[in-house]
């Protein structure tokens, strides 16, 4: 275990803080926090670089984190009627399907793919479509939403491809 990795676990310990404080209608102090978990995640990222500690399990681990997190705060939105279904549906669906696709590649080929570019576009975005509407913003959260559609599509393609191209054993 690194420093790296320790951040990107206090990332878990801060979501249930998030959910409690969303499902309290306290959504200013939800917001402060989730703000602390998405500064964390691209402090671990740099710590471990910038430390020469780029690990296999935070390779692992840090996706995993980024995806138990959107997924639990975005059914606490579903639930408190903040997110409409259909944009929790591509946003889910997206990231069940990566996420199958990750255990199947690490699982046969012990490979953990780093994210690319069209990735973190996709994961900025996703994150701002969160705080819109954590903090209510509804019309500025459908905004997003509808922009967010390509990034989503292209960042599935590309991760579709590296896929299949790792399965059959390509770069």
């Amino acid at each position: 275990m690194t420093i790296s990795n320790y951040i990107t676990l206090s990332r878990l310990l801060m979501l249930p803080f998030i959910v409690y404080f969303l499902l309290q209608n306290q959504r200013i102090t939800a917001f402060i926090i989730m703000s602390i978990s998405l500064v964390s995640d691209t402090v671990d990222g740099y710590l471990a670089r910038k430390l020469h500690q780029e690990s296999e399990t935070g390779k692992f681990l840090d996706p995993l984190c980024d995806k138990v997190s959107l997924t639990v705060i975005l059914v606490t939105l579903l639930l408190i009627n903040s997110i409409p279904l259909w944009g929790f549906v591509i946003i889910v669906m997206r990231d069940i399907l990566i996420t199958i696709g990750s255990f199947f590649l690490f699982k046969y080929k012990s490979m953990v793919f780093k994210s690319n570019i069209m990735g973190k576009i996709t994961g900025f975005i996703l994150g701002a479509i969160i705080m819109a509407f954590t903090i209510n913003l509804q019309q500025l959260g459908n905004i997003l939403l509808y922009i967010s559609i390509p990034a989503i599509i292209g960042s599935f393609i590309i991760y579709l491809i590296r896929y299949i191209n790792a399965m059959k054993g390509e770069k």
